[in-house]
């Protein structure tokens, strides 16, 4: 039964999403301004929280350091990748393996698991995907589209960014210990009140707008099942190599386990799928990212499963 109350509660706000956009009272502006709202003012509240109740020590260099190999890691398996794949979509291969898709899709899921007071983890090593996003990624996706970035593009959208300007605000606070202090003073229910009045709707806003962008037809889906298989692979390697280095350093607790499972398990970054433009493209990436949220769907239910018997 507590199993059930945790997974029961996400299944059924990814149907409504996908009920209310079929039945068309859900929107794809509505659905854009739910992704706006949460990127820009709902996903930094909980960014900059975590990160200043974290401490950060040398135990999230290395964390950071792991999500760089992560990142690049999975980047160039693609290149090694592209061969098996159709001219038409083929340098999308490398951008499709990397990233992650933690503000839009994996904070939900991890949060659910682990519990909001332990998102520091994930936070202060997410950011850098967000950023390998907005510079390599956007990048080089909208030089396949024929269009070119500049470095103050590239500058501005990164300085701009609230989730990476809540990050470094975040990880400010945490030098000074600025969540000790809040909790130690007078205004700390104000704080608490404030804050969850921010965070409590993020999860069940991303898991209907999640719900609102799955693809369900055949024919689109084959198109992104071997990369999605090839995927999950390159990404079970980095996953125990992850670990192995965390196991021979840091140590690993439960927490740690649970919140890197669920986050390896993420889909690529939303971002490809605003950058494809061709008809090819954006069949592909639309594919792509329903079979990997399905799969990350399944990997939270079996560590949701997990996490009760530990």
């Amino acid at each position: 039964m507590i199993i059930l109350e945790t997974i029961l509660p996400v299944f059924i706000l990814i149907a409504l999403g996908k009920f209310l956009t079929v039945k068309g009272i859900l929107t794809e502006g509505g659905i854009s301004c739910i992704k706006n709202l949460s990127v820009t003012v709902l996903l930094p509240v909980m960014a900059f929280d975590a990160l200043i109740h974290g401490t950060f020590s040398s135990d999230s260099l290395i964390l950071i350091g792991l999500e760089f190999f992560a990142l690049f890691g999975a980047f160039f398996a693609g290149f090694l990748f592209k061969r098996c794949f159709d001219a038409s979509i083929s340098d999308y291969i490398p951008y499709a393996m990397t990233t992650y898709e933690g503000g839009l899709f994996g904070w939900a899921l991890i949060s659910i698991l682990v519990g909001q007071n332990n998102m520091f983890y994930i936070v202060s090593m997410d950011i850098f995907s967000g950023v390998f996003g907005f510079t390599v990624m956007a990048t080089g996706l909208k030089m396949i589209n024929g269009e070119k970035l500049t470095k103050k593009e590239i500058t501005l959208s990164i300085v701009k960014n609230p989730l990476i300007i809540a990050t470094v605000l975040g990880f400010t606070g945490a030098a000074f210990g600025l969540g000790k202090i809040i909790d130690e003073s007078a205004v700390s229910g104000l704080y608490e009140k404030i804050t969850s009045f921010f965070i409590a709707p993020l999860s069940p806003l991303i898991l209907i707008s999640i719900g609102s962008g799955l693809v369900f037809d055949k024919e689109v889906l084959k198109k992104g099942l071997k990369l999605v298989s090839i995927r999950y692979l390159v990404q079970i390697v980095i996953a125990l190599i992850a670990f192995a280095i965390i196991h021979f350093t840091i140590g690993i607790n439960g927490v740690l386990f649970f919140t890197l499972a669920m986050y390896f398990a993420c889909p690529t970054s939303f971002l490809i799928s605003m950058y494809s433009q061709k008809k090819d493209a954006v069949e592909f990436t639309s594919a792509l990212l329903s079979l990997q949220i399905l799969v990350a769907l399944v990997v939270f239910c079996l560590l949701s499963v997990l996490q009760m018997y530990q």
